[in-house]
């Protein structure tokens, strides 16, 4: 009987684990905050950019991504060139929006591939 309250309850915290792995699956909030902090040093002007783009979820390669957005003097959008119609997340999208102007040119101006370069992300003046 104690055999089958401990397999049980051995069930219960895998099948707990299963149901809590998924949420962990997120971005890193320490090097988000941190790669915008660094953007913030280069140019507020992206960041700002950054927040308006990426207010909305989108899937790559529709217009609103491939186009992009021109705010404030800054243009920025996401292209793809084999993943066309992946789900982007608004987190997601700020997540390496930030990446991108952290290590981009002193001005936050760059681009970097994602989803083993399907997607490519950039940002340019406007």
């Amino acid at each position: 009987m104690l055999s089958r309250s401990l397999s049980i309850l051995l069930l219960g915290l895998i099948a707990l684990l299963s149901l809590a792995t998924p949420a962990a699956a997120g971005p890193d909030f320490w090097a988000m905050w941190n790669n915008r902090n660094r953007c913030l040093q280069k140019d507020a002007r992206v960041v700002a950019a950054i927040s308006q783009f990426c207010s909305v979820n989108f899937y790559t390669g529709h217009a609103y991504a491939a186009q992009g957005i021109t705010f404030e003097g800054v243009h920025l959008g996401v292209g793809a060139s084999c993943a066309y119609g992946t789900f982007v997340p608004q987190v997601w999208c700020e997540y390496q929006m930030l990446e991108v102007c952290s290590m981009g040119n002193g001005r936050g101006r760059g681009n970097r591939g994602y989803d083993n370069g399907c997607q490519h992300f950039w940002i340019t003046n406007g």
